[in-house]
C-alpha cells in the first residue's frame, strides 16, 4: 500500500495546487491520493541489479520504479494506477487523461529503462542549474545553451530527450502528470516515457528557490 502525500496535514486538503511541465500545466485539489498496489517484484530485482541504481536519492529510485512500471506493465498501470487517481481526483479528466488510459490499454510493454550516470549528471546538473536560481522551466540552461548544445557537451549526440516537471517531491506524481501531458499537443513527454527505443535514462530532484515546496524534477532518455 502507498499512501502519496502532497503535505503532511491532510487538513489543507481544500489548497488547490498547480503542477507545470514544459508547454502545459494541471490544477488539481491538493489531498492525499490512496493507492493500494502490491510492489513488482520483478521491476524492483531488475533496477537493484544495475550499476547506477544504488546511489539515487530515495525519491529518484521511486520514479525509476514508476517509469519502468509504465513502460513494462502499461496496461496494469492504467487500471491500477492511473484509473484510481482520476477518481480520486475527477477534476484532472479530461481529452488527454481519456487518450492515455486508451494508449496504455492497447500498448505492450517495452524494454525497461536502466539508469546511467552520465546521464544522471546531465539532468542533476540541468534541475540544479534551473532550481537554484528559481527560474521558469526551459531546456535552455541559464547561459543560454540549447537542448542540443547541452547534450552534445555531455558526449550525448544521438537519440536523447528529456522531460522537465515542476512540483511536489513525489515521484508517482510525476510520472503520472508527464503522462497526460495536460495541453501539451505533441505528448511529448509521455511519448518519451513509452518510446520503445528508449534504453537508458538519468533522473534528479532539485528544489526551485523562492517556490517552496516545489521541485524541478529532470528526466534524460536515450538509446544506447
Amino acid at each position: 500500500m502507498f499512501h502519496v502525500k502532497r503535505f503532511c496535514f491532510t487538513f489543507i486538503a481544500s489548497l488547490i495546487i498547480t503542477f507545470s511541465y514544459s508547454q502545459g500545466s494541471v490544477k488539481f485539489t491538493d489531498k492525499p491520493f490512496i493507492l493500494n498496489i502490491e510492489r513488482d517484484t520483478a521491476i524492483q530485482s531488475f533496477l537493484n541489479k544495475q550499476q547506477d541504481f544504488a546511489g539515487l536519492s530515495s525519491e529518484e529510485k521511486e520514479l525509476l520504479y514508476w517509469l519502468n512500471y509504465v513502460r513494462q506493465k502499461p496496461a496494469d498501470f492504467n487500471r491500477k494506477v492511473l484509473d484510481p487517481f482520476l477518481k480520486q481526483f475527477p477534476e484532472v479528466k479530461n481529452a488527454y487523461s481519456r487518450s492515455l488510459a486508451k494508449t496504455l490499454s492497447a500498448m505492450n510493454g517495452v524494454a525497461p529503462l536502466s539508469p546511467a550516470t552520465k546521464l544522471q549528471r546531465v539532468a542533476a546538473a540541468h534541475a540544479k542549474d534551473l532550481g537554484s536560481k528559481g527560474l521558469s522551466l526551459s531546456h535552455s540552461s541559464s547561459s543560454g545553451a540549447s537542448f542540443q548544445q547541452r547534450m552534445e557537451a555531455a558526449g550525448l549526440a544521438n537519440c536523447v530527450s528529456e522531460n522537465i516537471y515542476e512540483g511536489k517531491l513525489n515521484a508517482l506524481e510525476t510520472v503520472i502528470f508527464l503522462l497526460i501531458d495536460n495541453g501539451v499537443k505533441s505528448l511529448g513527454h509521455r511519448k518519451n516515457i513509452l518510446d520503445p527505443d528508449a534504453r537508458f535514462v538519468g533522473v534528479s530532484f532539485y528544489p526551485v528557490k523562492n517556490r517552496a515546496p516545489y521541485y524541478f524534477s529532470v528526466q534524460d532518455f536515450t538509446c544506447e
